[in-house]
């Protein structure tokens, strides 16, 4: 389920510490706070996923000048639909992954906006309590 919010009453309400800085306007006014809610992202490994996986675009290309786009430079990309992320596997941009992990957010772990031009991507802006112990590979 995802609830909608805004980023001042999600502070207030979780108290949330970031997993990493967040520049101005980031996460968004608008988000949505997932409660029990499936998700999934690419993995670069087919069996099993680390913290690698969890870097954003800032933190692997930290000299880039992200401008405007860095509020979702900073955020997790999610897919909201397994089939959709299989799909995503075989698109020649997205070569260098090999697998998928399943993941179930709940409002501590961060919050979540649907983004880009496909409903059902979404950008993640992830707390630092999120778990990675409750992660699942897919088989592919």
């Amino acid at each position: 389920m995802l609830t909608p919010y805004t980023i001042e009453d999600y502070r207030k309400e979780y108290n949330p510490v970031w997993a990493c800085m967040m520049p101005d306007g980031c996460p968004p006014e608008e988000v949505m706070v997932p409660t029990r809610h499936p998700f999934f992202r690419l993995a670069k490994q087919a069996q099993t996923c680390d913290k690698n996986d969890f870097r954003s675009y800032a933190e692997t290309d930290p000299q880039r000048n992200w401008g405007e786009m860095m509020p979702l430079a900073v955020g997790l990309s999610l897919i909201d639909n397994e089939s959709k992320a299989r799909k995503n596997l075989k698109l020649p941009m997205f070569r260098e992954y090999k697998g998928i992990i399943a993941l179930t957010l709940n409002p501590t772990d961060g919050v979540v906006r649907q983004t880009g031009i496909h409903r059902s991507h979404y950008t993640w802006w992830r707390t630092a309590s999120f778990n990675m112990s409750n992660l699942k590979m897919l088989q592919i």
